[in-house]
């Protein structure tokens, strides 16, 4: 029995330590791979790494080196030169926590070359927007911005936090897409009067349905007939936009309330965000040519203007 408590006693032990060894391990192998992939120079006995590297963290390079010395207690500092090199550097893009997701889906449809335009710039605002145009409800871009602005208020303590699987950590890394998302999904639906497919009549509508309008029967013959009697029967009413509307007076601000009673609301107004969504995805698309003169400018390759950047917005034209 004491062989076997000792032996228990020295599994508990272990296991206790078992994470911290293991972390051990992963740090130690990640030491050796990169140190791998230096080249050793026996006759200073040193090792030499070329990389690539931003110029503006040169100077927080050499201070890590130097810490690096310092806590392994070498008596041979680090050196780092600026070498020149004949081969085009890599394309680096600084982000940060508001930007790391969209330079994500723009790199994911390819990445700018060195010193191109980096279109990410204007996709904060263009692949929200463009969203909301076709989302357009202010109900629900309420919850979308509330659900992202609680993520971003947590986002320290969630992204030290393995809860919530692959599914939940796509969510969270995109949560300032979401947040800007329904940010202008409420602006949109606010336009279209769209909350929860309701709308609000905070202005009063600018139709007015008192007058006598005309109803067509059933063979074609046209009567005058008021909207409460339309209300009341079967039979649907015309209402004149000569009579009925406020002329020089239009709904302050989206569209007015009055849509929400007529036969043809959705055709209206899933035709109206359609040609919305067409016109400035095209203006997107446009917009992104004529990114490419730019390029073409910096680098200077006036043939490419005339080969390459005039014939494209003539046939898009």
């Amino acid at each position: 029995h004491q062989t076997q408590d000792h032996s228990l006693s020295q599994l508990e032990d272990i296991a206790r330590q078992i994470e911290k060894w293991k972390q051990q391990v992963i740090k130690i192998k990640a030491i050796y791979h990169t140190m791998n992939k230096f080249n050793l120079d026996v006759t200073d006995r040193c090792l030499i790494a070329e990389c690539w590297c931003p110029v503006d963290d040169l100077d927080h390079i050499q201070q890590a080196l130097m810490r690096g010395t310092e806590a392994s207690g070498g008596s041979v500092p680090s050196i780092l030169h600026r070498i020149t090199s004949c081969e085009e550097p890599p394309t680096y893009m600084k982000t940060n926590r508001f930007t790391k997701g969209f330079q994500a889906i723009v790199d994911a449809y390819g990445i700018a070359s060195y010193e191109e335009v980096n279109p990410a710039l204007y996709t904060l605002i263009t692949f929200p927007f463009l969203f909301a145009v076709m989302f357009g409800d202010a109900g629900h871009g309420l919850i979308m911005s509330l659900f992202a602005f609680a993520m971003i208020l947590r986002e320290k303590k969630l992204a030290n936090s393995k809860a919530g699987g692959e599914l939940f950590s796509i969510i969270f890394n995109g949560r300032y897409i979401i947040f800007l998302m329904g940010l202008f999904s409420i602006y949109t639906g606010l336009i279209y009067n769209d909350i929860f497919s309701k709308s609000f009549n905070i202005f009063g509508s600018r139709w007015n349905t008192s007058y006598q309008g005309v109803v067509t029967h059933t063979d074609g013959k046209q009567a005058p007939v008021t909207y409460v009697e339309q209300v009341q029967g079967e039979e649907t009413i015309t209402i004149l936009p000569n009579l009925a509307f406020q002329t020089g007076n239009p709904y302050p601000f989206g569209l007015d309330p009055i849509w929400q009673v007529s036969n043809n609301k959705l055709l209206f107004i899933n035709s109206y965000k359609m040609k919305m969504s067409i016109v400035i995805g095209v203006t997107h698309m446009t917009f992104g040519i004529f990114l490419s003169i730019i390029n073409h400018i910096h680098f200077k390759r006036y043939v490419d203007i005339f080969c390459e950047f005039i014939p494209r917005v003539s046939l898009w034209v």
